[in-house]
């Protein structure tokens, strides 16, 4: 056993600390509240946020414009024109080309018979490689 893994039996409350009983307490007198004023007395607070007078840090931050949400999904965009060497039965898996989502667009020309296997396609781009007679498929 060490004093790191000694744990306080079920139930164990820590008494609250006794102030103001005289000098021989440790907390007499004032009661660690230190002397006069507004932070000796009854009912005081500071608000969240209060840095004693210094323009708070919510306050020197710029604000942030626009919302960007956290788990969006970033696609490589690949266009049509580059498709245009792959030809064969087998489906193009761009996703596992790329190892991401990928999101056909439709820039460039395409003349060869190409299945392909994305995680999107823009609507001229599905035009362009049905037209050539391949197919599109989403994954």
């Amino acid at each position: 056993m060490k004093l790191n893994e000694i744990v306080r039996p079920g139930g164990f409350i820590d008494r609250p600390k006794i102030v103001g009983r005289g000098a021989g307490s440790g907390k007499g007198k004032q009661s660690g509240h230190g002397r006069k004023g507004a932070l000796a007395r009854s009912g005081r607070s500071k608000r969240v946020g209060f840095e004693g007078g210094q323009t708070p840090l919510y306050r020197r931050l710029p604000k942030k414009k626009g919302f960007r949400p956290p788990a969006r999904t970033v696609y490589v965009a690949v266009n049509v024109g580059a498709l245009e060497g792959y030809e064969g039965e087998m489906p193009l898996d761009l996703n596992a080309l790329y190892n991401a989502p990928v999101k056909v667009l439709g820039d460039g020309e395409l003349t060869a018979k190409v299945q392909v296997r994305a995680s999107g396609f823009s609507t001229s781009a599905r035009e362009k490689i049905e037209k050539a007679g391949g197919t599109c498929e989403v994954v």
